[in-house]
């Protein structure tokens, strides 16, 4: 009993926090990686001041959380991808802020989660993952490191970690083109604490995705 029980409290929190993630536009997993569009832009990442449409993300997401009592190690390894729908907003982008105007998005895809008990795999299943983002509005300062990456610290252009807290800190995005279409392609990692039910735990993961933007 008390291992269903641990079992069943880690699940929750993973699928729990898990469908709190959201980002970012073409990535796969396996072989493949993300995909930030073609190369045959004439514009130049020097200058990414203006108006955009957001068009979409993409992300793929793997999490990791690890739960010892005084009998057993539990550990789940929940992995995501997917695609944004419905995207609506716009951004404008001046020299030092992302401002984001009534941007919202949907998800609709399954993530794995496999449960591993004493280093012994328990279950793997496919969940459902739908969510949906409601329109809203944030600034993000940004600060140029070079001629195509920037910094961003905020809700904007910036993957939320599994329980959906915003970074505090800068996190790097690359910036490209793809005809008129700009691709912040972000790659980033976290840690924290969490607690379920009484039982404390250590979640650890990444998030790779890109956020595309259409220029007016």
């Amino acid at each position: 009993m008390r291992t269903a029980t641990t079992l069943f409290l880690l699940v929750s929190l993973v699928v729990g926090l898990t469908a709190c993630e959201k980002e970012v536009d073409h990535i796969a997993t396996g072989n493949n990686s993300i995909n930030p569009g073609g190369s045959g832009s004439t514009n130049n990442t020097n200058n990414i001041e203006g108006d955009y449409d957001f068009v979409g993300m993409e992300a793929h997401t793997q999490s990791t959380v690890r739960v010892i009592t005084s009998s057993q190690t539990v550990e789940t390894h929940t992995e995501s991808y997917y695609v944004t729908k419905n995207n609506s907003g716009t951004m404008t982008i001046t020299s030092n802020q992302l401002i984001g105007n009534n941007i919202a998005y949907s998800i609709d895809t399954t993530m794995n989660v496999k449960t591993i008990v004493d280093n012994v795999l328990f279950d793997d299943s496919d969940f459902p993952f739908v969510a949906s983002s409601p329109a809203s509005s944030s600034t993000s300062p940004y600060v140029r490191i070079s001629s195509d990456s920037i910094t961003v610290t905020g809700a904007i252009g910036v993957a939320t970690d599994p329980s959906g807290t915003i970074p505090t800190g800068p996190v790097g995005a690359k910036l490209s083109w793809s005809g008129d279409t700009l691709l912040l392609k972000i790659n980033t990692t976290f840690s924290q604490a969490v607690t379920q039910g009484g039982v404390p735990g250590q979640i650890t993961g990444s998030v790779d995705g890109v956020t595309k933007l259409k220029k007016h």
